[in-house]
């Protein structure tokens, strides 16, 4: 059997001239620098934004929250962004109103739910009315409720229309979505039901077993 090697190169000095150009063709373009000075000056600017971006980020305090769930991660996180960070904007109090009257709607329908189920509905007929309720008693107030809330079964138009002005942003808010501006606008719409009927001793009976939000 015969054994071939290549030959060795000439060096460059010996090597023929081919009027070509010497350029490495695996040279990247990119690390190829800019001929025309505009392009210089881009290029320029570029790497200014790059580390300018670069220090902003340096200068940032980077916190890693460790913890199992519901071990409180979220809340002090946020706590620190009220404490230490960029005030809310128009937009985000917008969405919480929408969202936390969304949430008390949404409590009110699994009380409801959970006083039928328990067969204590009847019993609201003995709750006293309170003071300031316009002659809503406890069990009017739940029915409305269940009517609006839970059934859906009663026209949302034979209920007063809220008067939102323009500080309020009720049920206008896109990021909160559709379903929490809707349930917005029935608390504006069922308030002093729910609040009458968030008073009633009864509730206490749903917490004891176990049965509250």
């Amino acid at each position: 059997m015969g054994c071939g090697a290549s030959a060795e190169a000439a060096p460059p000095s010996s090597r023929p001239s081919t009027g070509t150009s010497t350029r490495n063709p695996y040279e990247s373009p990119v690390n190829k620098k800019p001929d025309n000075p505009q392009e210089i000056v881009k290029s320029s600017g570029i790497d200014r934004e790059l580390d300018r971006a670069r220090q902003q980020e340096e200068l940032k305090v980077k916190l890693l929250l460790l913890g199992a769930g519901e071990s409180g991660k979220s809340t002090i996180f946020k706590q620190m962004r009220i404490l230490h960070g960029t005030e809310r904007s128009l937009d985000d109090l917008r969405m919480y109103g929408v969202v936390v009257r969304s949430n008390v709607i949404t409590a009110m329908r699994k009380l409801c739910v959970h006083l039928k189920n328990l067969g204590l509905e009847l019993q609201l007929s003995n709750e006293p009315t309170p003071e300031n309720a316009d002659g809503l008693s406890p069990k009017q107030a739940y029915d409305l409720v269940v009517a609006h809330v839970v059934e859906c079964t009663s026209d949302p138009s034979e209920l007063a229309t809220p008067n939102a002005d323009g500080q309020d942003w009720v049920g206008t808010s896109a990021r909160a979505g559709l379903g929490a501006n809707n349930d917005c606008k029935q608390f504006l719409q069922l308030w002093k039901a729910i609040k009458i009927l968030w008073e009633v001793s009864l509730l206490s009976v749903l917490f004891a077993c176990g049965c509250g939000c």
